[in-house]
């Protein structure tokens, strides 16, 4: 059976090989000048000098190309970087503008978006580490240069305040935020 493409230029989306998405949209971008989108997640991870901040694909394997397949599929097949065009039921399937413009309404203008928004002064959030994990909390002061928050907590019917470092606390996320 032939497979089917949609004729035109539009969205696809490009599996990449493991951790090369940018790589691959780079390549793509400057030898064929075409649009390229690879959004991006930063997150804070905690390393041996402290927190520092990463960026990694919002789509881990994946990029998304706007490219006339007729014309440009070999090309595309094979950049540096790219592994395919994933097929679904045989057919290349053409990804909607209105999906790609939905996903960058989300985004900086680096084209990433924060995995945790900091927390602010009379939010509640849950401990996640340690002996108190699960435990209620509310922030009653933020520290960002500490990396850490002073919290007030409920023991044997007193509140108490403590500090904990932010990532032993669940953090805010965007999608969190829109639900409520």
């Amino acid at each position: 059976m032939a497979v089917k493409f949609p004729e035109g230029e539009h969205w696809f989306c490009v599996r990449t090989k493991p951790k090369k998405e940018r790589m691959a949209a780079a390549n793509i971008a400057s030898m064929h000048g075409l649009h390229v989108f690879c959004p991006l997640i930063r997150f804070r991870r905690k390393t041996a000098r402290g927190p520092v901040w990463f960026q990694e694909a919002m789509f881990p394997g994946y990029i998304f190309v706007r490219f006339d397949m007729t014309e440009m599929k070999q090309a595309i097949s094979y950049a540096p970087g790219v592994m395919n065009i994933p097929l679904f039921n045989e057919r290349y399937v053409a990804i909607p503008d209105s999906v790609i413009e939905s996903i960058r309404n989300d985004l900086n203008e680096e084209e990433s978006v924060d995995a945790g928004i900091p927390l602010e002064v009379g939010e509640e959030t849950t401990i996640l580490d340690g002996s108190m994990r699960g435990l209620k909390v509310t922030v009653i002061k933020v520290m960002p240069a500490e990396d850490r928050v002073g919290v007030l907590l409920e023991m044997l019917g007193t509140l108490v305040e403590a500090e904990f470092p932010t990532s032993a606390l669940e953090q805010r996320t965007k999608h969190r935020l829109t639900k409520d």
